[in-house]
């Protein structure tokens, strides 16, 4: 390897177990205080929080049981979703002016639907999430 491909920075596309939202308190108190808006087929339920971790933000998904019956849709759905935080989390960057955030993501359609039209709504909702952390001057 040369010297400028190890000193560019490429962001960090895993998914690590300290960026996810396993904490019940914290859940508990994301459902109870939280804010939240829409990207269909998306609904996004956040809370400003602190942790020691360096991440901008921890995570969780979550799919309708009464919608989907069989657990192999419902966890098809929520890969789909992981994947697309995934490989789109650098749009919330960590800067000095943004704060820490818990973010929950709900799966609010009636159908499966493709990779390309949840990654676009989850596009849409971490660049509102993104707006949403930095206050305006």
């Amino acid at each position: 390897m040369n010297k400028d491909s190890e000193n560019s920075k490429v962001p960090d596309f895993s998914l690590k177990k300290a960026e996810r939202l396993c904490s019940k308190k914290q859940i508990e108190k994301l459902f109870s205080e939280g804010n939240s808006f829409l990207f269909y087929p998306l609904k996004v339920v956040y809370i400003d929080i602190d942790f020691p971790e360096p991440f901008p933000a921890k995570s969780a998904y979550s799919v309708s049981k009464k919608r989907f019956k069989t657990a192999v849709r419902r966890n098809l759905i929520k890969r789909r979703m992981r994947e697309s935080y995934r490989l789109n989390k650098h749009l919330l960057t960590l800067d000095d002016n943004s704060s820490k955030k818990a973010v929950f993501f709900i799966y609010i359609g009636k159908e499966i639907l493709d990779f390309h039209t949840i990654e676009k709504a989850m596009k849409r909702s971490l660049i509102a999430l993104a707006k949403i952390s930095t206050p305006n001057p």
